[in-house]
């Protein structure tokens, strides 16, 4: 009995060891400099007053989306589809959401670069970017809510050129006459009938 106690301890103590050096060695030690920033391909290009224009056009895109997609609504209703008022409204609702917060991180962008913060500037400058792109894909969730394609195909500079063979022929190989239907007898082989 007191050799089973002793074994059970003995196993405990081993656990309770090897979990605290496991543990010991993941242990992570920090090692980056807490003033440290992560950049970005796009904006190490960019002073702050063009992360400021562009973040304007953002807007101005942005707004247009907007005015599409609420274009696209007013006729669902016209049209008294209450399927696609709904997807329609939906998207809506969304872009007005991005919108608000695109102009919102715009007042950030143009408070960093007054401030010559250029890792706040260069925050705000990609969340517009992404505020863009969301607006973008809610356009044409949008266009697909009304049943239109969202490829790039556009029918109104689609060219169709028609080409004929010359080698074709005028007569219509399908159709058949009575002569091409007979079955030609084959010649008789033996003498006997």
């Amino acid at each position: 009995m007191i050799l089973a106690v002793r074994r059970v301890v003995f196993g405990a103590l081993v656990a309770l060891g090897l979990s605290v050096g496991g543990a010991d060695a993941q242990t992570v030690t920090p090692t980056a400099r807490p003033d440290a920033e992560v950049g970005s391909r796009r904006t190490a290009n960019l002073s702050g007053a063009d992360q400021l224009r562009e973040a304007t056009s953002t807007l101005d895109s942005i707004t247009a989306s907007r005015r599409r997609v609420s274009d696209l609504l007013d006729r669902a209703r016209t049209d008294r589809d209450i399927i696609k008022v709904n997807c329609l409204n939906d998207k809506l609702t969304q872009v007005d959401v991005t919108l608000r917060s695109a102009r919102e991180h715009q007042e950030l962008l143009q408070n960093s670069v007054s401030l010559n913060n250029d890792g706040q500037r260069n925050h705000e400058f990609q969340l517009m970017n992404i505020f863009r792109s969301r607006s973008e894909t809610l356009e044409t969730e949008a266009r697909q809510c009304i049943g239109e394609e969202t490829g790039t195909f556009d029918p109104t500079r689609t060219v169709i050129t028609l080409r004929v063979d010359p080698t074709i022929p005028e007569e219509d190989p399908t159709q058949l006459t009575p002569d091409t239907l007979a079955p030609e007898r084959p010649l008789v082989t033996s003498p006997v009938m």
